[in-house]
C-alpha cells in the first residue's frame, strides 16, 4: 500500500500523462490569465495604538484542458504593541478537464494557513478529488469532493471535543468545497462566496467550516473596491479558546485579464 502522502504526486502524474496528447497541437494552444491584487489597511495612534495590514492575490490560469488557480492572503495587526495577526493563507488548485469537459474533472490541491488567534502555527492539507463546473451567463457555480491529508502544529495540547492532546496533529479528511459567484449590473458589482467543509476521518467531532464572502464595485477598469466578509468554526480547538472567528474587511483591487 501506497502511503497517503505520496498519491497526490501520483494522481499529478497521471493526469499529465494524460494530457500530453494535447501538446502536439500547439497552433490551437490558448492561454487565458487573470491576476488580482488586492491591498487594506489602517493606523491608529494615541491612547489607542494600532496598525493593521492586509493583502493578496489571485492568479487563474487556463491552458488547454490544464486549469490553475491560487489565493494567497496575508493579514498583519498589531494593537497596543500585542501582535495579533500575522497570519499567511494559501490555496493552489490544479484541475484537468478532459477533453475540456468541465461537467466532471479530476484535481489536486495544496491549502496552507497558520493563525495566531487560533494558536495555529501552521496547517497544510493536501489531496486529490472530483469536481464540477456550472456556467451560466452571471451565474459560476463550482463544486469539489476531495479526500485528503492534514498536518496540523499549535501552540497547546489542551482541545475540546478530542481525547487526542498533542500539539501536532494528523489527520486523514474529507473535504467538501463550494464556489459560486454572480456579476450583475454589466459586471460592476460582482459577489461571489466559498465555502469549505473539512471532516476528520479518524474522529467524527472533528470538522472545520470556512466562509467567505465578497463583494466588489468596479471603480475603473481594472480597479474595484471591495468588502469581505471571513467566518471559521472549528469544532475541536484548543480549550483556551473560541470555537469561531470571524472578520469584515475593506479595501481596493487591483485586475489584469487576458
Amino acid at each position: 500500500m501506497l502511503k497517503n502522502k505520496y498519491l497526490p504526486t501520483f494522481f499529478f502524474i497521471g493526469m499529465l500523462l494524460v494530457s500530453c496528447p494535447s501538446f502536439g497541437q500547439s497552433l490551437k494552444d490558448t492561454l487565458q490569465y487573470a491576476v488580482d491584487l488586492n491591498l487594506s489597511g489602517r493606523r491608529i495612534s494615541g491612547t489607542f495604538s494600532q496598525v493593521v495590514v492586509g493583502g493578496g492575490f489571485n492568479i487563474d490560469l487556463l491552458y488547454n484542458n490544464w486549469h490553475l488557480e491560487n489565493n494567497t492572503a496575508y493579514r498583519y495587526n498589531k494593537t497596543n504593541t500585542r501582535l495579533i495577526e500575522d497570519n499567511w493563507y494559501d490555496l493552489v488548485t490544479l484541475k484537468y478537464y478532459p477533453n475540456g469537459n468541465k461537467k466532471l474533472y479530476p484535481g489536486v490541491f495544496s491549502h496552507f494557513d497558520n493563525n495566531l488567534i487560533y494558536s495555529v502555527k501552521s496547517r497544510h492539507n493536501y489531496g486529490i478529488g472530483l469536481g464540477s463546473v456550472l456556467d451560466k451567463g452571471a451565474m459560476k457555480l463550482s463544486l469539489l469532493g476531495a479526500i485528503a491529508q492534514g498536518n496540523s502544529t499549535y501552540n497547546g495540547s489542551e482541545f475540546v471535543n478530542s481525547e487526542r492532546d498533542f500539539s501536532t496533529r494528523k489527520n486523514g479528511l474529507f473535504l467538501f468545497r463550494l464556489d459560486n459567484g454572480y456579476a450583475i449590473a454589466e459586471k460592476k458589482i460582482n459577489f461571489s462566496y466559498q465555502l469549505f467543509y473539512f471532516q476528520s476521518l479518524k474522529e467524527s467531532a472533528d470538522y472545520v467550516i470556512r466562509l467567505n464572502v465578497r463583494t466588489s464595485f468596479k471603480l475603473l477598469k481594472g480597479l474595484s473596491c471591495y468588502v469581505v466578509y471571513d467566518y471559521r468554526f472549528e469544532n475541536v480547538h484548543l480549550a483556551s479558546l473560541s470555537n469561531y472567528n470571524d472578520i469584515v474587511l475593506f479595501g481596493v483591487a487591483y485586475a489584469l485579464k487576458g
